[in-house]
């Protein structure tokens, strides 16, 4: 099935309405609670997952957080909200979190459809500011979905995007430059999480970092190339220097083109122009 486009923007997105789904413990209420501390968003518990359709319908919800103790709920209990998505005028964006053992699995149900997006986090305790970026991440995409629900390429999806950037203020200074473009963008800061997040969505284009925290982003470069089922995805280099051994190193890998920081928006737009039929 066709999930709904995962389209990341920094444009405002008002305060969002968000509803978790759990099993009615504590946790669940703790992290409706943080959410509503940190989005300033209109929040709302469903202590049942079979209601999650009914809440989100009356709740008018744009993001759907999943807190339910495992992965195999999530699995069960997603595809109803997905059969109800054509009573929805912009489908809410679906969250499930997830510990280190189940990011695998989070991969997996979020490439079969099943889920937009997963958020690792550690039971005890909660990763707060990581959830609340992601949930405040998925209302903008919502927002986007909304302005640019009629916005398509040849193939009549927007171009799928995934940002492999470390620093917050790059995130969102690509965000809001490319927010009015039919792209649907997807961001990581690790290397190793975006070779999984790659994997999960098979992307258009892969923005790269040159320098990332523990790991380089020309070798990531080589390690999509190498992959069969990866090579034919562009990579276009993020970088700050604009060095001959960078440039080298990066053709090598295999990446298609890099931009210089700091870029401007018509720089950016031109340059994924080349490789996305949606913007050219």
């Amino acid at each position: 099935m066709a999930a709904p486009k995962i389209v990341r923007t920094m444009q405002a997105a008002g305060s969002p309405r968000i509803l978790v789904v759990g099993d009615g413990d504590e946790s669940t209420s703790a992290v409706a609670t943080l959410l509503a501390n940190q989005t300033a968003g209109h929040v709302r518990a469903c202590a049942r997952a079979d209601q999650a359709a009914a809440d989100a319908q009356a709740h008018g919800a744009e993001v759907i957080v999943f807190a339910l103790p495992s992965l195999m709920l999530v699995e069960r209990e997603a595809p109803a909200l997905r059969e109800t998505r054509g009573t929805f005028a912009v489908p809410p964006v679906l969250i499930a979190l997830c510990d280190q053992a189940g990011v695998a699995a989070a991969a997996r149900l979020c490439r079969h459809g099943v889920i937009d997006d997963y958020v690792q986090h550690y039971p005890t305790p909660l990763d707060g500011n990581r959830l609340a970026a992601s949930v405040r991440l998925a209302a903008r995409m919502f927002a986007a979905n909304a302005r640019n629900a009629h916005a398509s390429d040849k193939s009549g999806r927007a171009s799928r995007v995934v940002v492999v950037e470390d620093d917050e203020t790059q995130q969102a200074l690509i965000a809001a430059m490319l927010a009015s473009e039919p792209v649907e963008l997807v961001f990581e800061s690790d290397g190793a999480a975006a070779l999984e997040r790659i994997h999960a969505t098979a992307p258009d284009l892969v923005l790269m970092d040159v320098g990332l925290p523990g790991s380089d982003g020309v070798e990531i470069t080589g390690q999509i190339k190498s992959s069969p089922a990866l090579a034919s995805i562009p990579v276009v280099m993020l970088t700050g220097e604009a060095s001959f051994e960078t440039l080298v190193r990066s053709m090598e890998a295999g990446a298609a083109d890099f931009i210089v920081k700091p870029f401007t928006r018509d720089a950016l737009v031109a340059k994924l122009g080349k490789f996305l039929p949606s913007i050219a």
